[in-house]
């Protein structure tokens, strides 16, 4: 793992503390999305101070093990945070040294949609799933404008989900879910592939899922490409594994974290909770 430069330590606490997007609380018209928005704003500060109190070196007291100390965030919520601050250095390295390959693998098919336009169409999930990151050519010049749009696209998608009319937040089925890719993080081979899974574990990993939910990233599309460079790159393998680990680690705290939060959905600007059972929403 190359270290990082304290300017580049600086411009990634910036950018944590930047997020959810600004342009995304202007869209908020209800309290409840404006309430979602401060918090997550709240939250990714919060991470920036972990960031800096382990990377910069610009701050002589980790405020966030004091705000632990003194009460005001749970030993829970200060694992949570310290947590995210490695996996972000490990999603950080990892893009660093393997854009070249997610730019080529985009570049190689996006060609191929070109030449092809119903490349995806052979199988309904690799086209939901991908399809709508190859509608353009490849767009990040350098590995930080796709890390940039790796952090945006996974913090500024719960604001995302408060603006639409009406969007289910299985949480009970998520959990599951990453339960699942946890054991399979936690397993990896020493090549970097995923263990094989039973086809019961695989076709209950696609109902947790749920569906309609999964959409294109570019860090899910980062991932999918490592876990072919891994085969025959050491290097990408090595810092691969140490994400994957990384994330695995932190699914487990997030998992015994949201135990007791039920599901939800937004309707109108507005949570609405589960009934008792699940499944039904009420105002």
């Amino acid at each position: 793992m190359s270290p990082m430069t304290p300017d580049e330590s600086e411009k990634i606490a910036q950018l944590i503390a930047s997020l959810p997007s600004d342009r995304l609380l202007e869209q908020c018209q209800t309290p409840q999305q404006q309430v979602e928005w401060h918090n997550s704003r709240t939250n990714q500060q919060m991470i920036a101070e972990g960031w800096q109190a382990k990377f910069s070196g610009r701050l002589l007291d980790d405020s966030i093990a004091d705000a632990c100390d003194r009460g005001k965030i749970s030993p829970h919520k200060h694992d949570l945070i310290n947590l995210r601050v490695n996996l972000y250095r490990e999603q950080w390295q990892l893009i660093k040294i393997a854009h070249p390959h997610i730019q080529a693998w985009h570049q190689a098919i996006y060609q191929q949609t070109q030449k092809h336009p119903k490349f995806f169409h052979v199988l309904p999930f690799w086209h939901k799933l991908f399809s709508p990151g190859f509608k353009a050519p490849y767009p990040f010049v350098t590995p930080w404008e796709l890390f940039s749009k790796t952090l945006e696209e996974e913090v500024n998608a719960p604001i995302e989900w408060s603006l639409e009319p009406y969007y289910v937040v299985p949480v009970k089925k998520w959990r599951t879910a990453t339960g699942l890719l946890k054991e399979q993080f936690e397993n990896l081979n020493e090549d970097g592939s995923y263990p094989e899974q039973k086809p019961s574990t695989g076709d209950k990993l696609k109902n947790q899922i749920v569906y309609d939910k999964v959409t294109f990233s570019w860090f899910g599309f980062t991932l999918f490409v490592c876990q072919f460079v891994t085969l025959k790159n050491p290097t990408i393998r090595q810092q691969y594994i140490a994400f994957n680990r990384t994330l695995a680690e932190y699914y487990k705290m997030g998992i015994r974290a949201s135990r007791s939060v039920r599901g939800f959905a937004w309707q109108k600007g507005e949570q609405v909770p589960t009934t008792q059972h699940g499944g039904t929403y009420r105002k």
